[in-house]
């Protein structure tokens, strides 16, 4: 079992949703995702996108119940 705190990669969530990585981004870009956090240092270039679990199983049971 996955811990509620985990953290996610764009391709974890794509392997448990059973999506496209591109899909993940579109659907976060429409606000029908959960938006990731960035994970860097002030003087990076570049992040690093994470999701929590929790928040993935949330937006799950959401869609369950809809």
């Amino acid at each position: 079992m996955t811990s509620p705190s985990k953290l996610l990669r764009v391709k974890d969530v794509a392997a448990m949703l059973s999506v496209s990585e591109s899909a993940i981004y579109k659907w976060v870009a429409e606000g029908r995702f959960p938006k990731p956090f960035k994970l860097s240092d002030a003087n990076a270039k570049r992040a690093s996108s994470r999701w929590h679990y929790a928040d993935i199983e949330e937006w799950l049971e959401s869609r369950r119940e809809s």
